[in-house]
């Protein structure tokens, strides 16, 4: 869709942090992530939210966010992660395009969005070494689809 920055990533047209791409999805960094490691999960194709997505692509999306937060708690340590997606403007949607966020949780939460800063290139690439492993996972879980 013309103007998604979420469709400009899927084609490789906007700068991202990338961590995964194939199957149809991409995994990378959040731009203003809540906590280190803050991901986001689209599929290239352009859905507005989670009900307009068709349920096999939206299936793909949720296991290999799955396979994330899996990374994240059982690989580096995570003591919590969150894995959620908003559907609409009243549920706190920003970015038209289906995403799911994965928020490890390496302290106490103050306030669930709290916190969001803009991610640096310095913090990217730590983010980026700490995850080098994940694709693996991604792959494991989606071939088990």
């Amino acid at each position: 869709m013309e103007g998604c920055i979420f469709c400009g990533i899927a084609r490789g047209i906007e700068k991202s942090y990338t961590i995964y791409r194939g199957r149809s999805i991409v995994a990378f960094l959040d731009k203003y992530p809540v906590s280190k490691g803050h991901t986001l999960v689209i599929p290239e194709d352009h859905y507005e939210s989670v009900h307009d997505t068709p349920p096999q692509v939206a299936a793909k999306v949720w296991v290999a966010a799955s396979a994330i937060a899996s990374y994240f708690r059982n690989e580096l340590g995570a003591p919590a992660v969150n894995v959620l997606t908003n559907s609409g403007k009243y549920a706190g949607q920003v970015i038209f395009h289906f995403h799911v966020h994965v928020i490890p949780r390496w302290e106490p939460m103050k306030s669930f969005w709290g916190g969001r800063r803009v991610l640096t290139d310095p913090e990217a690439s730590e983010v980026l070494d700490m995850l080098k492993g994940v694709e693996k996972k991604i792959e494991e879980y989606l071939g088990a689809l």
